[in-house]
């Protein structure tokens, strides 16, 4: 199917992320120093600020899309939105930043410091109810579906270290992926942080080139194909992008992982008119 659909204040897409905040969130990935919880919730955060700027136009912020942000294990069997019960407005995300927070970073020898927003923090609380976020996240997906049938097919990236402990996931993902407007069926992302010592893996093409991981496997058979528009966008970061991929990365650090994100969306905005 197209993927071609212009986004417009009319026809705006949709992206849903969802974030693992359960205990084991709080271990650190390979080779990291920060936890897997740190490193996931600054990515997103990253990612929403970014989406907003380039939402940003001489007139303000034009409603493009809409986002929701799912968070999963932050209590006991339990998944709720983390900027509101549904998807807001790209326009009114603004209105629901918990804070600024200062980063340094080292540019041509200097230190230079600049304010970044906060729409939640770092959780490594509970379970994994993975199954309860997807159908969550299923249920947004069906309304705003059926609001923007001609739209571009919403976005949904899960972010987690994989152990669902409320079922297996792939029947829904399964039905989410089957999901549809009439420009393409719904994507569904998945980013596996783990904290095995494994090599990171970005865009496989056949299970065989993932660890011999229960986890890592059900993670990447519930992830959609690039559509082959995508393709050209997500080599431009990973080259090893071929027909075929599946939108899924192993093991990223925080530059892979913002990376994967700012495909995902940068595809959509793409089809800005």
């Amino acid at each position: 199917m197209a993927y071609d659909a212009e986004i417009s204040r009319r026809n705006p897409g949709l992206f849903i992320f969802l974030l693992d905040q359960s205990r084991s969130m709080s271990r650190k990935i390979a080779g990291g120093q920060r936890s897997k919880a740190q490193e996931a919730s600054d990515a997103i955060n990253r990612q929403l600020n970014e989406v907003i700027s380039r939402c940003t136009k001489s007139d303000g912020i034009r409603p493009y899309f809409d986002v929701g942000v799912i968070g999963y294990g932050f209590k006991s069997g339990d998944a709720r939105g983390l900027i509101g019960d549904s998807p807001v407005s790209i326009s009114e995300l603004e209105s629901h930043i918990l804070k600024m927070e200062k980063h340094s970073e080292e540019i041509d020898g200097e230190t230079i410091e600049t304010e970044f927003p906060v729409w939640f923090e770092p959780v490594a609380s509970y379970d994994t109810p993975m199954v309860k976020a997807l159908t969550i996240a299923k249920e947004w997906t069906e309304k705003w579906i059926g609001e923007h049938g001609n739209s571009f097919p919403p976005v949904i990236i899960n972010i987690s270290d994989g152990g669902a402990t409320d079922g297996n996931p792939s029947d829904i993902a399964e039905e989410i992926m089957n999901m549809e407007t009439s420009d393409g069926k719904v994507l569904l992302w998945n980013c596996h942080l783990s904290e095995k010592d494994e090599k990171p893996i970005s865009f496989p093409k056949d299970e065989t080139e993932i660890p011999e991981d229960k986890n890592a496997r059900t993670m990447f058979s519930m992830t959609s194909v690039v559509p082959e528009p995508m393709v050209a966008i997500a080599r431009e970061e990973f080259s090893n992008v071929e027909s075929g991929s599946k939108a899924y990365v192993f093991n990223a650090n925080l530059e892979e992982l913002i990376k994967l994100l700012d495909i995902g969306t940068r595809v959509v905005y793409n089809k800005v008119e």
